[in-house]
């Protein structure tokens, strides 16, 4: 179902005086805000027990891009967290509007899934921190805000760059026909019974680039597809998406903000099975970050520049049913997970069937925006990295960019292959609650949308 907002006409009464008044009819603005959390505060996502930081490897940031071709407004927002939740998207839509008139649905808030992030979700044993999620609102609104009031004309740049050797599909087909997740390197016991791995990788690198009248990059939106676990332990750190921004303020300038929008990497990181090589820790994230840096500028100095490209926004919502209860034979973790007590997989049970008698279905929403000749849909899943090619390879338009952990949180999203096969991904918990035909689900609307969206 689509939504309409009665105010949204304010805006394009605005636009139409700006038009009117002789304002450039593309303009783009830029806008960054702290959301580290002070020493001391949770992380997301501890088993067992609460992870508390000690300290800030480097800070978490809420940064935006705002998208105005006179008429319709667009937000592109990057948070430095794990996931983002329904209710800390829409307060901070509501703010924005308040304070810029952008419509709420012309927002897009993705969280880049780093895993040394802040206390934004509750899971397992980590809880959310009201305070924090405060915090987390208001940096959203005076990001998009600053970028709303820097508007600036500028020429675009779109372009899709490549990078595949940063990236790994982390589940693998056994040679007894199961699925496991992260079946451990060459020398560890079960590497032997490695056939192949069990599903794809998507190597595009998505960039958006804006530059002023001068010729000076003003800020780049990247898209890419991999988990943010490369940095460990108990300080706060943007992981790889950090690096990234480092390392292209290295060659663009200091002033250079950078937008990063993960794409569908539900059973993607930064590990590679097959290599005895180690791909965690501050080193291989600067690696990591600076190939895709690398990738990302060798895409900006291919790009044909626009001086006019409209923009679009569709909404649609659908509704996804929370799993029935699941055999617990067939969950039996592997691997990894042996050493995690019986009872705290019962206990993720009791939840997800608590929620399922509170709200058998949820409204999922789906966001399609289009940017001239750039599609852009977003889920608010750990979508399988399947999905995501899927509906690229069907999109209306060529360049299509696939952004999850957008807008809300549902957990993975897993193919009906990985449900029947295990592994870790399909396993009942609160983090993994969604039915067999979600997926499915989400491609089809996805498709609904970006064919709904009007204008080239």
């Amino acid at each position: 179902m689509k939504r309409h907002w009665g105010i949204a006409w304010l805006v394009v009464a605005l636009g139409a005086r700006l038009a009117a008044a002789g304002a450039p009819a593309l303009q783009a603005g830029f806008g960054v805000r702290d959301i580290t959390p002070p020493p001391g505060a949770e992380m997301p996502f501890g088993y067992l027990k609460p992870l508390v930081s000690t300290g800030v490897h480097d800070k978490l940031l809420a940064s935006a891009c705002v998208i105005y071709d006179g008429v319709t407004p667009v937000a592109l927002v990057g948070v430095d967290a794990v996931c983002i939740g329904k209710q800390t998207v829409h307060q901070a839509r509501r703010a924005i509007f308040e304070a810029t008139k952008i419509p709420p649905d012309n927002v897009l808030i993705g969280a880049n899934h780093t895993h040394t992030g802040g206390p934004i979700i509750s899971g397992r044993a980590s809880k959310a921190d009201p305070r924090y999620l405060e915090q987390v609102v208001h940096a959203i609104t005076g990001a998009v805000t600053d970028a709303w009031r820097s508007l600036q004309a500028v020429e675009l740049g779109i372009g899709t760059g490549r990078e595949d050797t940063i990236s790994f599909n982390r589940r693998f087909l056994m040679r007894d026909g199961r699925e496991i997740t992260q079946p451990g390197k060459p020398g560890t016991p079960h590497h032997d019974q490695i056939v192949a791995p069990a599903g794809p990788i998507d190597p595009d690198v998505g960039v958006l680039v804006a530059r002023t009248a001068q010729g000076q990059v003003a800020g780049v939106v990247v898209n890419f597809a991999c988990h943010g676990t490369v940095m460990t332990g108990d300080k706060f750190s943007a992981d790889y998406v950090g690096y990234l921004r480092k390392h292209l303020k290295t060659y663009y300038g200091e002033q250079t903000r950078v937008v990063f929008l993960l794409g569908a990497c539900g059973d993607v990181t930064q590990v590679d099975n097959m290599s005895i090589g180690e791909e965690f820790g501050p080193e291989y994230a600067d690696l990591f970050g600076m190939k895709l840096a690398a990738e990302t500028t060798r895409t900006i100095g291919r790009v044909s520049w626009l001086k006019e490209a409209s923009v679009a926004v569709v909404v649609e919502n659908v509704m996804l049913p929370i799993r029935p209860e699941m055999d617990t034979e067939s969950e039996a973790p592997l691997l990894h997970y042996e050493s995690v007590p019986p009872e705290y997989w019962a206990g993720q049970r009791r939840l997800v069937a608590e929620e399922r008698q509170r709200s058998p279905k949820i409204a999922c929403e789906v966001q399609a925006i289009r940017i001239g000749p750039l599609a852009i849909v977003t889920n608010g899943a750990e979508l399988f990295c399947e999905y995501g090619l899927r509906i690229k390879k069907a999109s209306p338009l060529r360049s299509t960019w696939v952004v999850t952990l957008a807008n809300e949180y549902i957990g993975y999203v897993c193919t009906p292959q990985a449900f029947m096969a295990g592994g870790y991904e399909p396993r009942t918990q609160i983090t993994s609650k969604m039915g067999i035909e979600a997926g499915q689900r989400l491609v089809e609307t996805s498709l609904k949308a970006l064919g709904m969206l009007p204008g080239k």
